[in-house]
């Protein structure tokens, strides 16, 4: 059962709406530029609270956050993919490059602030406003849940920046100092845990674009899961409440995992929701194809997806697909031969120019692109040749499962019976052996190897290293050992493809070498510390 999304007006609207909660004019869409709007003239109802919330939203659906910049670029740089280049990697995010002048790493920052802006603005004026108290407390919940979770962000990014948690009437007062790590995050868990009883528990059951009281519980299990590593090193009592807030999605029974694996990513790119399973918790939703003069801002199935090679619009789509399996990913699928889940992460195929299916050769493992996100399920007829409608996941049901066995395998240092429920409902989809007998030790290690195969290509995996206190292991190491495999590079020069969808790309060795201890976290922008006098850069940088 499918439904088609219903969550497109409300980013129409934020589109109209950012130079009112941003105080600047614009002109989205054909619409007439706003005159300056005082938060004393709006406001006022349940209308227009709704539409300064969708400015809440809308960032997230920017080419600088889930669009893009922060989704790929940002938070694939992990021992499972790699991007599919040999050059030009000088002050790239994707190479472990950058530094703090790099200019995609301000405009995640700057993005990430708009949003949090955007919530004060709306949380600071909501109660003058005439609407049932239900509407009232929903909007107030979810513009200060976004706010909180573009906090995480910010600290599992940047490590210890700024809380905003008020809007800036005196430009004097804009310095702040960064707040301490472990600080921010307890307010963080705090002020959602405040947002449980706010936010909608039913209404939204069946729409993954909004932030519901499920999103909310298992956001704060990943939040809770971070806090209880490094580098904070909450431990033990962190572990429980991510324990305690997975459970509750595992408990409300309103989520499961849809037995094809496929179907899910196949509703992203289709405009639907599945609503007979309901696996997808929380997404990004992207709309248009800016040729319908409709569009948000999303390169996802472009930038990383599956290779396609048609550029005509009346085609199946072209594709970069800078972002493609390594073989350390390989080898995890490998252990297990009936794994579902190798051939949607790692495509056995790519598009050429004509749209034919053409099949990687078994010599070409390292060139199969991420899968995930491929512009071929697109369901419109004219398609934008680097612009696309395809939805990206925050928080889906297997990783809220995966959380729920990790936590649990930490918390009493070894599996307990619902670790194993858990972790094994997620095998048993992808086709593979469940768990049993196994010691604290091992169940972890099988745990993370999990996660690693059902969570690949989705902004996950670089955080789980961190926090697990082994990613500059694992890049140094385990992807360095990896790229210098003569499987990596087992063809010739001449055996590249025409449409250059082959070749040899051992770029992946480079980033390896490159990656430094500091590269767990990334540096506060030049360009905030040229204005926030009181800030200072973090200690990783």
């Amino acid at each position: 059962k499918t439904m088609m999304k219903k969550f497109y007006n409300i980013f129409k609207k934020a589109l109209v709406l950012i130079g009112v909660v941003s105080m600047t004019s614009c002109d989205f869409l054909g619409t007439e530029p706003y005159d300056f709007v005082s938060p004393t003239t709006f406001y006022r109802n349940e209308s227009e609270c709704t539409m300064a919330l969708a400015a809440v939203y809308y960032p997230m659906a920017t080419a600088n956050l889930y669009g893009n910049f922060y989704s790929t670029e940002m938070t694939n740089i992990d021992d499972l993919s790699y991007y599919t280049r040999n050059s030009n990697f000088s002050g790239k995010l994707w190479a472990n490059d950058y530094t703090s002048t790099t200019q995609e790493i301000w405009n995640i920052w700057e993005a990430l602030y708009t949003g949090i802006k955007n919530a004060n603005g709306l949380l600071e004026n909501i109660d003058k406003a005439e609407m049932s108290q239900i509407a009232k407390d929903r909007i107030k919940g979810e513009a200060k849940f976004l706010r909180a979770y573009y906090h995480f962000l910010l600290v599992q990014a940047f490590y210890e920046v700024p809380i905003r948690k008020q809007s800036l009437d005196d430009i004097n007062a804009a310095s702040m100092p960064a707040t301490s790590n472990a600080e921010a995050l307890d307010w963080i868990i705090k002020e959602m845990e405040d947002c449980i009883p706010l936010v909608d528990k039913k209404e939204y059951d069946k729409s993954p674009s909004h932030v519901k009281e499920t999103s909310v519980y298992g956001i704060l299990a990943r939040v809770c899961l971070w806090r209880a590593g490094k580098p904070s090193d909450g431990g033990e009592a962190y572990y429980k409440k991510a324990a305690q807030y997975a459970n509750e999605v595992y408990k409300s029974k309103k989520h499961d995992l849809n037995p094809d694996v496929y179907a899910m990513w196949k509703c992203m790119a289709t405009d639907k929701y599945d609503t007979e399973y309901n696996e997808s918790i929380w997404e990004v939703e992207f709309i248009g194809t800016r040729l319908d003069n409709n569009y948000t801002e999303s390169r996802i199935g472009n930038t990383i997806g599956n290779a396609q090679r048609n550029g005509n619009a009346t085609g199946k789509g072209y594709t970069y697909a800078f972002y493609a399996g390594t073989l350390v990913l390989w080898d995890l699928f490998e252990k297990n031969s009936t794994d579902k889940r190798r051939d949607l992460s790692m495509a056995p195929y790519y598009l050429n120019a004509k749209d034919v299916q053409v099949k990687w050769k078994d010599h070409e493992i390292t060139m199969r692109r991420c899968g995930k996100f491929r512009r071929e399920w697109e369901t419109a007829e004219n398609k934008n040749k680097n612009w696309t409608p395809e939805n990206y996941p925050i928080l889906r049901y297997a990783d809220v499962l995966l959380m729920l066995a990790e936590a649990e395998n930490e918390v009493n240092k070894q599996p307990t019976d619902l670790a194993y429920t858990a972790i094994n409902l997620v095998r048993k989809r992808a086709g593979i052996p469940e768990l049993k007998n196994l010691s604290y030790d091992q169940f972890q290690q099988e745990l993370r190897d999990e996660r690693a195969r059902e969570l690949c290509f989705e902004s996950i995996r670089k955080f789980d290293l961190v926090r697990w206190g082994i990613y500059l292991e694992r890049m140094q190491n385990t992807l360095g050992t990896a790229a210098a495999d003569k499987r990596w590079n087992s063809q010739s020069e001449n055996e590249a493809k025409a449409d250059k969808t082959g070749g040899k790309y051992d770029f992946a060795a480079t980033v390896a070498a490159k990656t430094e201890e500091k590269h767990q976290f990334y540096p506060i922008p030049n360009k905030e510390l040229s204005v926030n006098t009181k800030l200072k850069q973090n200690k990783w940088w």
